[in-house]
């Protein structure tokens, strides 16, 4: 669908007076590698004589020259960048010279061949050791620029070398003669028929004939030889060719080639060359052949047909091949024609032309069919040149047209390029140079030469002849791709594509049908090739044309130099079409610019021709009028030097008539000169919303700077800024800030906005493939972009190894503040981007569809509505209440329905579901959208745009405490059954009762959780109604009408659950009816239904309750059955049955809401629920519940109070109870207190309740004491001991705080060793954790083995209980009189070994010959132990660090015990004995805090040098961070308290 479009024309003129040579044609444009765009040039006319001397030395330009102009009489011209002469070489002269110094004579045959130069390259010549002098060094001075030499070939057989740098410099020095930086190489006596450099400029090859004396005698065959040179010019290889008939040249110079010429071309990569000749015997006759040698001349392939057969390609022509690069399979392209050519016939009739493709193997593969388009009968063309450019994706025909019927009328060149796709060629555009006005004007194309670099880029050598002058001319014009041009506003079409083919402008409503390229749905034919489409755009306030109203939509320029004029609708119908329903535009009128009207002066306007018209844009439209600005190249002329474009304003009118033929006027108005040449020039997109942008339009120069053009000649500076780089193709917003303005159509009078808050933006794609808003860089590889306003988008495609179609919101760009943004990333990502084919193009979107058209690289066309362009356009439709259509698309394109709710839940229950219902008329779309619902927000998986996010409140609780389904559901029922019982819905829609049936049981069924009951009630309710057909003799709840709705209900639900449900209300023939068509096995539902209706009814609902395991229910009615007995022993048995399913089921509250008025069954409930929290080992409740009994319970108490530690409620109940326990009971209950496990603290406590229980209980006081000592109470032991009166207490209190402070000495010693060594060990691992984090994530992998996976905390759990346990039992032991424990560690406990011998001992005695045992057995198979052994930096060391570091640091309460043993050693008079202790705790306290600083500074630097490094290394750093870490680094020895400290401040 891509168009190819003119950019920019360079047109270079010299014209010469005639000399008795004449100047000859162009032969080659060599440009150096320094020279600038050639966008960039100007036109210069010089008026230098070429034909006679040389310039004189005070007239060269000082400049370097930048391009090289070789011609057929030998003369090289060297131009700077203004196209002013530097230098000037004259070849024959080189070659005089040098047969003079050779004493040579040069024959008579060789003078009459001295206009026949025919080719010119260049290659880079390095400086080679030897042509150094001896000051110069040894070796090649690689800091030495390579110089460009000219190889110069010559019919004649002469090789001339010109070296470029050498003739400046000669130049440059005032030296009179430039020949002598030339030298002639050598002469061939035989001539040379054609030659060339490979594309690298590493090899020459050459095609000379071979002496007279090699010739067969008798044929006038002749023997070509085809040679090989390098750089030195000197023979690689040389080869015969095959006899072949040469064509015989003359003096007169003739542009055509004659047919029996040799030619040859190199392959792109210089890897083979294709040689064509006319064989002289083939068959019996001459034959064109095509030959490709490898560059030794060893031979690879020879043209033949691609059937098998091994015939030759017929009908070769003599044009020299071209070889196509990689993009093309390397196919060479061979002039062929449709049937053998004579001289007579060639000169006479036309004939159909082709360029057939050889495969590298030779075989014929595919053809390209040349156009014709020239006029029937009266002209012939023929066929000058064929070339591919560097992608392969132009190819180039050059030809020449002369007249059949006046001999008087001047032959003129063209050139045509053809563009492949999905195996078609197309013509694109053509070139024509005749001045039809003047016929001496016309011009001959000589050669077209495609830039080696820009591949878009084309020199044309043109041979004009003017009044008897003869001059030099060539053009250079840069083209450029539009990847499509697609019309919007068409009567029957919003996505027209139209393709240029030739003469036939193709198009295809791409709404319509699809249809695949190269097929089309429609075609205009033109009279000319095609070169521009211009369609009008959508103007403010433009009126709506009416069906069939005659419209002029298109303007076409085509190659001679008139513009169409096609028109859509009338009455004038095209049959030209293919899909029904559509009708292309048809041609209405010409226009002939030759006859224009101009208002700004004759003289201004005469060089105005539409062949150099370019970008012709319309600003403005009204009913019979169009005005229109265009860019055109101004022609060079004498001491005219052009460095810029004109634009002209025209304004086409035309008037109405019934024919199909319009009369039409053109009057130019205005006429500009531009300050630099013009890029591009086009629309603004928003001209149909925009007021100011009527009348307007955006132009690009060559530099990235943008200038407003409007109506009447004003140009402005546009306030978009200048784009960074030159884009040719670009597109402008007038106004970016008009969001209000509806994007499907125009907006009314009254809501006009106003340009002055207006903000012009500007998208442009450069030939580099960069994107562009203005100043701004949103990609930097695209390959198509377009500008959305209906969706509010800029939509392009990325190029690369995972393009993405992305979609940039027009008001994010427009808002976009380079210095208050942080993050552009989610800007340039755009909204939902989408996975596309790699090289596919963006085509069309279309402007009221969320669909686009994508062309892949093959041609075809895909059409996708990516998920970018739906939500939006999904979420504007239901904010506009378009709820039927946003619908229809969310289902078609598996769009989330909850969106429709979760957009604005709000406003969907305030409005939104009632259009929801009168707009959906089918009912299975509304049991669609219930049964989608869920209770989560869908907009977090389709992000609300911001401009549809503005007229949305904020979050509210919109629900309540209810969930989104429920509410939802409830809302759209309501508003059901109200429709039903209106019998008509809020639009005015007629409803019949029944109607929404199927979405309210939706509704109900939906709802967390199912309303099932309602929904039976409901279908039960709706039996009543007129759809409900009763069959005579039976219910309504089996008609069919309810069957299907229990069916429908089943669907959503359950058979069973639905039954259950049935059940559950009692209703047994409901539930029969639910049970009809379910798979439910009748022999065992009919029975159980039969058995419950003959059960009283408490008794059935009991059954009923029970089966569904709704148990307070049935003990509800279980209790309510007691009605039917009346002996004592019937409510006995009723009353242990009541119990007995209340302890089966624990319906304990329930039992004793039920039976308030029962106090002794009261009672009994009470004591069942105590023992069943007694066996759920809840001893402290149950307590409470034996105790609250009334009676109490005084048993279970005691047994509650034993088992929860409450040795006072125990001791109370036993005394309340009349219960006198022993001495060796209370003792007994006391040890059994004291050896409870747990913490320090909890043990402490338990001890000292033990010495309380002993103390009081059975009065003794040492036991009691030794409890108080085991839990390091020891003022309380010694409070005791005194108040006893007994000192050898005292004294054994003092004793263990002393021993137990020597073990707090030892043990602070071993952690500060432990915390130590492990902390050093610590900081290794956590850096390799780290290290194995931040590989996981930069691998977007979950990490798995040991050695790299995240920190369980689970695992720390673990460990740290373990060491909690560990530590608890050796501090348990600490307190032991006389007895000196160690603290354990988790790796001295992990440390542990459990290893054992298995097994019977006999299996292991020595096997010999004596001992038999196990011979005879069968060996069993060792299984592989699952064991996994810790690695070394894995998680589960650093666990084990982790647990190990908070087991070393004392925690709270063994630093309280430190602080009270500290204090009471201090008032026993122990004061040494508290100075080591103290002096142990604060080298802990020291070493900890040290350690934990130390360790965390150098991990700060170590981080803060990693971060440096990695930012000077242009990464981006981030900070990776273990779990674990935070509660290590908070690591410290507790302070002891600040009473202790003071008062060991002054006694220490």
């Amino acid at each position: 669908m891509k168009n190819l479009a003119l950019q920019g024309e360079v047109c270079h003129v010299i014209p010469l007076p005639s000399s008795g040579s004449g100047a000859g044609r162009i032969v080659a444009v060599i440009r150096n590698t320094t020279s600038a765009d050639v966008t960039t040039y100007a036109d210069h006319v010089l008026d230098i004589n070429v034909g006679g001397d040389d310039i004189a030395p005070d007239q060269r330009s000082k400049r370097p020259p930048v391009v090289f102009v070789v011609t057929s009489q030998g003369k090289v011209l060297a131009l700077d960048e203004n196209d002013q002469m530097v230098w000037i070489v004259d070849l024959e002269k080189v070659v005089l010279d040098s047969n003079e110094e050779n004493d040579e004579e040069i024959s008579s045959d060789a003078s009459l061949l001295d206009n026949q130069w025919f080719y010119a390259g260049s290659f880079m010549q390095e400086v080679s050791p030897d042509d150094l002098d001896d000051n110069d060094g040894i070796g090649m001075d690689l800091n030495a620029q390579a110089g460009l030499h000219l190889t110069c070939l010559s019919h004649a057989g002469h090789v001339v070398s010109v070296s470029t740098d050498s003739t400046t410099s000669i130049a440059m020095e005032g030296g009179a003669s430039c020949e002598e930086g030339s030298e002639c190489i050598g002469s061939f006596e035989n001539g040379l028929e054609c030659g060339g450099w490979s594309p690298d400029g590493e090899i020459l090859a050459l095609v000379t004939f071979a002496d007279e004396e090699e010739q067969e005698e008798g044929s006038d065959a002749k023997i070509p030889i085809l040679m090989t040179m390098n750089t030195q010019y000197e023979i690689l290889s040389e080869i015969h060719l095959e006899p072949c008939v040469a064509g015989e040249r003359t003096v007169e110079e003739n542009d055509s080639t004659h047919p029996n010429a040799i030619s040859m071309c190199w392959r792109p990569d210089s890897s083979s060359l294709a040689v064509s000749t006319m064989d002289s015997c083939v068959n019996n006759k001459p034959l064109r052949r095509v030959r490709t040698f490898s560059t030794t001349l060893q031979l690879i392939s020879l043209s033949k047909e691609e059937d098998g057969s091994g015939r030759d390609v017929p009908n070769l022509l003599s044009i020299a091949p071209t070889w196509a690069p990689a993009g093309c399979s390397h196919y060479v392209g061979v002039i062929q024609s449709s049937r053998p050519l004579t001289l007579k016939s060639a000169k006479s009739r036309q004939v159909s032309m082709q360029v057939a493709f050889m495969e590298p193997n030779g075989l014929r593969h595919r053809e390209c069919k040349i156009h014709n388009t020239c006029v029937a009968k009266e002209e012939k063309e023929e066929i000058t040149g064929v070339s591919f450019n560097l992608e392969g994706d132009l190819l180039s025909v050059t030809s020449m047209v002369t007249s059949l019927t006046d001999n008087s009328i001047a032959p003129y060149g063209k050139l045509q390029l053809y563009h492949r796709s999905n195996y078609h060629w197309y013509l694109k555009t053509e070139l024509r140079y005749d001045d039809h006005s003047v016929q001496s004007s016309s011009a001959l194309v000589s050669r077209a030469i495609f830039s080696p670099e820009d591949p878009y880029k084309l020199t044309i050598a043109l041979r004009r002849q003017n009044s008897g002058d003869d001059i030099l001319e060539w053009r250079e014009y840069c083209f450029r791709w539009d990847s499509s041009n697609v019309y919007s506003h068409y009567q029957q079409s919003t996505a027209l594509a139209m393709s240029v083919d030739g003469k036939k402008l193709n198009f295809t409503p791409l709404d319509k049908a699809m249809v695949p390229p190269p097929m089309y749905a429609g075609f205009v034919e033109l009279p000319a090739p095609v070169v521009g489409i211009t369609s009008r755009p959508s103007f403010y306030h433009d009126s709506p044309s009416q069906e069939g109203e005659r419209k002029i939509e298109f303007l076409i320029t085509m190659s001679n130099g008139k513009i169409a004029l096609l028109q859509s609708g009338g009455k004038v119908k095209s049959a030209n079409t293919m899909v029904h329903g559509f009708s292309p535009p048809s041609l209405t009128a010409t226009i002939d610019l030759e006859t224009v009207t101009c208002l700004v002066g004759e003289r201004e306007t005469a060089s105005l021709q539409a062949t150099c018209l370019r970008d012709l844009t319309i600003i403005d439209a009204d009913g019979d009028s169009y005005t229109a600005v265009a860019l055109y190249s101004p022609q060079a002329s004498q001491n005219q030097h052009h460095n810029f474009d004109n634009l002209v304003e025209m304004k086409i009118s035309w008037r109405d008539s019934q024919s199909e033929q319009v009369d039409v006027d053109v009057t130019i108005t205005e006429l500009l000169q531009l300050e630099s040449r013009a890029l591009r020039i086009v629309n603004w997109e928003d001209t149909a919303y925009a007021p100011g942008a009527r009348g307007s339009a955006l132009i690009e120069f060559n530099d990235g700077m943008l200038l407003e053009y409007n109506q009447g000649g004003a140009i402005e500076a546009c306030e978009a800024g200048p784009i960074l780089e030159a884009c040719p193709s670009i597109a402008g917003i007038f106004d970016a800030h008009s969001n209000e303005i509806s994007a499907t159509a125009p907006i009314a009078d009254g809501e006009a906005c106003h340009d002055v808050h207006s903000k012009r933006l500007v998208v442009g794609l450069s030939s580099r493939y960069r994107l562009y808003c203005g100043e701004r860089l949103l990609s930097s590889a695209s390959s198509s972009f377009e500008v959305s306003l209906s969706h509010k988008f800029i939509t392009h495609v990325t190029i690369g190894s995972r393009p993405h179609l992305h979609f940039l919101p027009i008001e994010s760009l427009r808002d976009f503040d380079p210095f208050t943004e942080s993050d552009n990333h989610a800007v340039l990502d755009g909204y939902e981007p989408r996975l596309v084919e790699r090289g596919a193009r963006l085509v069309s979107i279309f402007p009221s569809m969320p669909s686009l058209v994508l062309q892949m690289p093959r041609g075809n066309l895909e059409g996708i509505s990516p998920r970018g362009l739906v939500l939006p356009y999904v979420m504007t439709k239901i904010q506009n209440g378009e709820i039927q259509e946003a619908f229809d698309i969310m289902r078609r394109q598996r769009v989330d329905l909850n969106l429709i709710v979760d957009l604005n839940p709000s406003n969907f229950l305030s409005c939104v579901a009632d259009q929801l219902i009168c707009q959906i008329e089918k009912i299975d779309n509304i049991n669609l959208f219930i049964s989608s619902l869920i209770d989560v927000d869908s907009t977090f998986k389709y992000p609300v745009p911001s401009w549809i996010r503005q007229g949305i409140p904020g979050a509210t609780n919109t629900y309540g405490d209810d969930s989104k389904v429920n509410v939802v559901c409830g809302k759209m029922r309501e508003l059901m059954l109200t429709a039903e019982s209106d019998s008509v819905t809020s639009s005015g829609n007629a409803v019949e009762k029944g109607h929404f049936l199927l979405p309210i049981l939706s509704t109900f069924a939906k709802e967390s959780p199912p309303k099932l009951e309602e929904a039976l009630s409901l279908i039960k309710n709706s039996a009543s109604s007129s759809k409900a057909k009763q069959s005579k003799g039976k219910s309504l709840l089996i008609s069919d009408y309810v069957q299907s709705s229990i069916q429908y209900l089943a669907f959503l639900s359950d058979y069973e659950l639905i039954f259950n449900t049935a059940l559950g209300m009692y209703d047994f023939d409901l539930a029969k009816a639910v049970a009809r068509h379910s798979q439910m096995d009748p022999k065992v539902y009919l029975p159980m239904l039969k058995r419950l209706r003959e059960l009283p009814i408490s008794l059935a609902c009991f059954d009923v309750d029970v089966k569904l395991k709704r148990f307070e229910s049935a003990l509800r009615h279980l209790v309510a059955s007691n009605s039917y007995n009346e002996t004592d022993e019937e409510i006995a048995n009723h009353k242990s049955k009541c119990m007995a399913f209340i302890e089966e089921h624990s319906l304990h509250k329930l039992g004793l809401e039920l039976f308030q008025e029962d106090a002794d069954f009261y009672r009994a409930i009470m004591v069942s629920l105590g023992e069943r929290m007694l066996g759920e080992r809840k001893s402290e409740e149950a307590l409470t519940i034996f105790l609250l009994a009334d009676p109490k319970c005084l048993e279970g108490g005691k047994r509650a109070a034993r088992e929860c530690g409450d040795w006072k409620t125990y001791f109370a109940c036993c005394a309340e109870d009349n219960e006198t326990l022993s001495t060796d009971q209370v003792t007994n209950l006391a040890e059994i207190i004291s050896s409870k496990f747990g913490n320090m603290k909890d043990q402490s406590d338990a001890f000292a309740s033990a010495a309380r229980i002993l103390q009081d209980y059975c009065q003794d006081v040492g036991y009691a004491v030794d409890m108080l000592i085991s839990g390091h109470l020891w003022s309380e032991g010694r409070r005791v001991a005194h108040l006893r009166n007994r000192p050898d207490l005292v004294k054994k209190c003092v004793d263990a705080s002393v021993t137990y402070a020597q073990t707090c000495i030892d043990d602070l010693v071993d952690r500060a060793s432990t915390f130590e060594k492990t902390i050093a060990r610590y900081a290794e691992v956590i850096e390799l954790r780290r290290n194995a984090i931040k590989e996981a994530e930069e691998a977007g992998a979950e990490i798995h083995d040991d050695s790299a996976s995240m920190f369980s905390m689970a695992s720390t759990v673990s460990n740290t209980s373990l060491s909690s346990s560990a530590s608890g039992r050796s501090m348990g032991s600490v307190g032991s009189v006389g007895t000196v424990a160690s603290v354990s560690t988790v790796i001295s406990v992990g440390a542990t070994s459990t290893f054992s011998f298995t097994g019977d001992v006999d299996n292991m005695k020595h096997k010999s010959k004596f001992n038999k045992i196990g011979r005879d057995k069968k060996k069993k198979q060792k299984k592989p132990r699952n064991s996994r052994r810790r690695k070394p930096g894995g998680e589960e060391e650093l666990a084990e660090l982790v647990a190990t570091l908070t087991h070393s640091c004392p925690d709270e309460y063994y630093v309280a015990v430190i602080s009270s043993t500290l204090t009471f050693l201090l008032q026993s008079g122990k004061r040494s004995m508290a100075e080591q202790l103290l002096d142990s705790y604060t080298s802990i306290e020291a070493v900890v805090l040290k350690l934990q600083t130390e360790r965390l500074d150098k991990d700060r630097k170590k981080q803060e040098e990693t971060e440096r490094s990695t930012r000077m290394e242009g990464g981006i750093y981030q900070f990776v961070q273990h779990p674990c870490e935070k509660d290590i680094d908070k690591i410290r020895c507790k302070p002891l308290p600040e009473t202790v400290t003071k008062v060991l401040s002054f006694v220490l």
